[in-house]
C-alpha cells in the first residue's frame, strides 16, 4: 500500500508539473508522459542530445528522479504481485488424504491406465492408495487420494500393504509388475492381486505362480471388445470375471438377425450368454427378463458374453448338444392344473398352446420337444405350483 501510494503520489505531481511547463498539451498527454518515465522510458522522452539542450535541467532532473522512482516501487510492486499470485495457486493445491490404515486398494503406477483405475475406484467409495516412480511427476496427478512417490523399496513398508484389501498394479513394467505382485503376496497372502500384462505368455506364467491373481493382459483385452464391434453390435463396457473377459453387448434386433423368433431360453443356453435387459419398441425395458420372453425384430437386448458367445451368435451356432431333456409329465390333480398347464408349457417351451392342450389332455405322456436342462428345471418347478407331476429324462441315456 506504501508503494502505491507513493506511486500514485509521484503519478499526480508528474502529471501537474509537465502539464505547467507545456500548457499546450492535454493533461492525458502528460499523464501518459509521467507513466513512460515511472516504467524507465526515461530514454525515450529525452533519447536525442540536440532536444535535452531545449528542457531546462530541472526538469530533467526530475524526469530522471521519475524513472529512478519508478524503477523502485514499481519493481516492489511486480514483486509483491507475482508473489501473491503464486501463494494464491500453491492455496489451490489441496493437500492430500492421509494413507488408510487397513480395507484400502493400493494402485501402483498412475499411469493412463492406473488414473483411470482410480477415478472408477472412487466412483464406488473405495480408501485408496497410489504409488508412483521417479519417472512420473506426482505433482501433475490430479487425483484426491493419498500419494506417494519414490523407490519402491521404501515405499511399500509404509502403505500398510499387510491390511490392505487388493493391489491392483498397472505399471508398464512387466517385470516390475511381478516383482511387485510376488512381494504383495508375500507380505499379505489374503490380498487381492490384480496384474496388468501385455503379452499371453507372461500371463500364463503368473497363472501358474498366482494361481488366485487377476492376470488382465491389456491387448488381449483391447483385442476382444475390437473383434465384438467388428461383428456390427454395441460393446458397451467389459469387465473380467474368472479370468475371463466378459463384454456388456447390446443388440437391436434386425429381420435378418441370428436372434430373431429365438426365446431368450434359447439365446441364453444356445450361446452361452446372459440376457440382463430386454426392451420392446416404445416400452419400459425389463432387466433380467424372463427366459420365456421372444425376442422379434425391433427389440433391444443387453447380454452379457464372452468373445467365444459372440462369435456363436454371429455365425447362428446355437448349441443344440446341450438340449437333451424331454419332460416326461405323469398326471395332473384337477381339470384346472391341465388347463394352466398347457399354458406353462407353451409359454416356456415355446411350443404351439394347441400341442401342449394335447398333449395335457393324453397323460401320461412325453412332452416331445427337447429342452435345456435349466430350462426343464425351471418347467418342473413351474407345473409343480399348478400341482402336475413331472420330470425330466435324459434323451442320452434314453439312446445309450
Amino acid at each position: 500500500m506504501l508503494c502505491g501510494a507513493i506511486v500514485l503520489i509521484l503519478l499526480f505531481f508528474g502529471t501537474i508539473l509537465i502539464h505547467s511547463y507545456y500548457p499546450q498539451s492535454t493533461f492525458f498527454s502528460a499523464f501518459s508522459a509521467t507513466v513512460i518515465l515511472l516504467l524507465g522510458g526515461y530514454s525515450d522522452l529525452f533519447g536525442e542530445f540536440e532536444q535535452m539542450e531545449q528542457i531546462p535541467h530541472w526538469l530533467q532532473l526530475f524526469s530522471l528522479g521519475l524513472t529512478l522512482s519508478g524503477t523502485a516501487f514499481v519493481g516492489v510492486l511486480y514483486a509483491l504481485l507475482t508473489e501473491l499470485l503464486l501463494s494464491t495457486k500453491f492455496q489451490f493445491v489441496k493437500r492430500r488424504p492421509p494413507i488408510p490404515e487397513q480395507n484400502h486398494i493400493i494402485i501402483i503406477g498412475l499411469g493412463r491406465v492406473g488414473k483411470e483405475v482410480a477415478r472408477l475406484l472412487q466412483g464406488f467409495k473405495q480408501a485408496l492408495l497410489g504409488i508412483t516412480f521417479k519417472a512420473e511427476i506426482a505433482s501433475e496427478i490430479r487425483l484426491d487420494i493419498p500419494l506417494m512417490s519414490g523407490n519402491l523399496q521404501d515405499i511399500l513398508p509404509q502403505v500398510n500393504l499387510e491390511t490392505a484389501k487388493s493391489v491392483v498394479v498397472v505399471t508398464d513394467d512387466e517385470i516390475l509388475n511381478l516383482e511387485v505382485a510376488l512381494t504383495a503376496k508375500k507380505l499379505n497372502p489374503n490380498c487381492h492381486l490384480v496384474i496388468r500384462t501385455a503379452g499371453q505368455q507372461l500371463g500364463r506364467y503368473l497363472l501358474q505362480m498366482l494361481p488366485h491373481a487377476q492376470i488382465v493382459g491389456t491387448y488381449e483385452v483391447a483385442a476382444e471388445v475390437f473383434a465384438g464391434a467388428a461383428f456390427g453390435e454395441n460393446i458397451i463396457t467389459l469387465f473380467r470375471l474368472n479370468n475371463q473377459t466378459i463384454l456388456v453387448t447390446e443388440y437391436c434386433i434386425e429381420s435378418d438377425d441370428t436372434l430373431n423368433g429365438l426365446l431368450l431360453a434359447d439365446i441364453a443356453y444356445g450361446y452361452g450368454v446372459v440376457p440382463i435387459l430386454y426392451q420392446k419398441p416404445s416400452q419400459p425395458s425389463i432387466l433380467m427378463p424372463h427366459e420365456e420372453l421372444r425376442v422379434s425384430m425391433g427389440d433391444r437386448l443387453v447380454v452379457l458374453a464372452t468373445i467365444e458367445g459372440l462369435k456363436a451368435i454371429e455365425k447362428g451356432q446355437l448349441s443344440l448338444d446341450k438340449k437333451i431333456w424331454k419332460l416326461q409329465i405323469e398326471n395332473a390333480a384337477t381339470n384346472d392344473a391341465i388347463f394352466e398347464g398347457a399354458n406353462t408349457l407353451s409359454r416356456i417351451s415355446g411350443c404351439s398352446l394347441n400341442l401342449a392342450r394335447r398333449l395335457m389332455n393324453q397323460l401320461p405322456t412325453l412332452f416331445p420337444i427337447l429342452l435345456y436342462y435349466h430350462q426343464g428345471l425351471r418347467l418342473v418347478r413351474e407345473l409343480r405350483k399348478l400341482r402336475v407331476d413331472s420330470h425330466l429324462i435324459s434323451v442320452k441315456e434314453n439312446n445309450s
